[in-house]
């Protein structure tokens, strides 16, 4: 997978992982697109038709040809257009009245003039006076008043009787979907901005590449915040069939569910401010006991039982993000790291392996608590393997699918 794939994938992965807060921004852009079209209403459409006049003639003769360009660009001049606003009750501007009347050829002969209005009654009075004005100006031959709308009788082809258009719902959901449209393309350009400066580790394969350990299972974990949370998650955790079966993968590869064997016992290390990851050493002790192997769990040197005679001790080992110490930690059999998805980055989950190593332990794996909805990889391919390009397995959702 090239390099621009595995862009395009993340970004894709944060902006969905992040997808409330891009919907979030989105409403607000909604909203102020709605708001934006009370702030300009919708506009009416109405029209006239002018009628050239003909050209002069002299002894029965026609002199010379009449452009229909010229005729066009007259009915869209300055004179035309501030005298036409200025016949409007209340007045409007020539910039204005440029900006909402439109004139083009319809024929070599006719003119359409289109005018817009903040109301259907403004827009048929503003396409007429135009009209009504621009056939005064083309048809007198003697000197023009400062107000060229005060002359009437002027010929229409067809007047402007109705406008169309104004429809405040469909003004407002054409505004409003357009501030959304924005709104969501800045919320997902928020999103990146914050994803490329974000160093966490998300996906399984980022955890187990920045240490080199697999990662053993995902696991659920359990929202213990006070001493009554954590009696009832050590008498009556029962855990969902996909983190029992998770759990029990655990234990089953680190070689602690023989029944019957010497004791063995576990030092679970997480991070002291994980909340998420704090729950899985209890986890492990209180499963553990429920298909017949005793447990206890040892905290900072207290033993808490669960259930029955010890068989398997459970140390959970809390150290500090920026300086990990094991000083003094009980040895044990085997040594897993937990920790939740999108909490650590590279540099501290290293600095924490060396901690470890340092204290004369080997780390035999990792357990991810609360992992990424939108992670498929496995954390236990390597990095050359996935350079290969060859087909590589992918976590499995749980979802069937029906084959022929």
């Amino acid at each position: 997978m090239s390099a621009q794939q595995l862009d395009v994938k993340k970004s894709w992965q944060a902006i969905r992982r992040q997808r409330v807060l891009v919907i979030v921004v989105a409403a607000v852009g909604l909203l102020l697109g709605v708001a934006y079209s009370f702030v300009r209403p919708p506009m009416y459409t109405a029209a006239a038709l002018v009628v050239l006049p003909p050209p002069p003639a002299v002894s029965g003769s026609t002199v010379g040809t009449q452009s229909i360009d010229t005729q066009v660009y007259i009915a869209g001049s300055g004179p035309v257009l501030h005298s036409a606003g200025q016949n409007l009750q209340p007045a409007l501007s020539t910039e204005v009245v440029r900006a909402r009347v439109k004139a083009a050829a319809v024929t070599e002969d006719v003119i359409r003039i289109e005018a817009k209005g903040t109301s259907a009654k403004q827009a048929v009075k503003l396409a007429n006076s135009v009209a009504q004005v621009y056939l005064v100006f083309v048809t007198t031959d003697k000197q023009l008043p400062g107000d060229l709308g005060k002359r009437t009788g002027a010929r229409l082809l067809e007047g402007a009787a109705e406008a169309h258009g104004g429809n405040k719902v469909i003004h407002a959901g054409i505004y409003g979907g357009l501030g959304a449209l924005l709104g969501a393309i800045a919320g997902a350009i928020i999103v990146l901005a914050r994803a490329r400066g974000d160093r966490r580790l998300r996906m399984r394969d980022e955890i187990a590449d920045a240490v080199a350990l697999p990662v053993l299972a995902s696991v659920s974990s359990y929202p213990a915040q006070d001493p009554s949370d954590w009696a009832e998650l050590l008498q009556n955790y029962h855990p969902t069939a996909v983190d029992a079966w998770s759990l029990r993968k655990t234990l089953h590869h680190l070689e602690l569910d023989a029944k019957g064997g010497p004791p063995v016992s576990l030092t679970v290390i997480t991070f002291a401010d994980d909340d998420k990851a704090r729950s899985l050493g209890p986890q492990l002790a209180a499963f553990a006991s429920t298909f017949g192997i005793s447990s206890t769990l040892v905290i900072d040197q207290r033993h808490e039982e669960p259930r029955g005679s010890f068989a398997l001790d459970i140390y959970l080992s809390l150290v500090d993000r920026e300086d990990p110490q094991l000083d003094g930690a009980e040895r044990t059999t085997r040594t897993i790291i937990a920790l939740s998805a999108g909490t650590v980055t590279a540099e501290e989950l290293a600095r924490l392996a060396v901690a470890t190593t340092a204290d004369d332990r080997t780390i035999d794996g990792i357990v991810v608590t609360d992992p990424d909805p939108f992670d498929r990889t496995i954390g236990r391919v390597s990095q050359s393997q996935r350079r290969s390009g060859s087909r590589l397995p992918t976590l499995l959702t749980g979802t069937a699918r029906r084959t022929r």
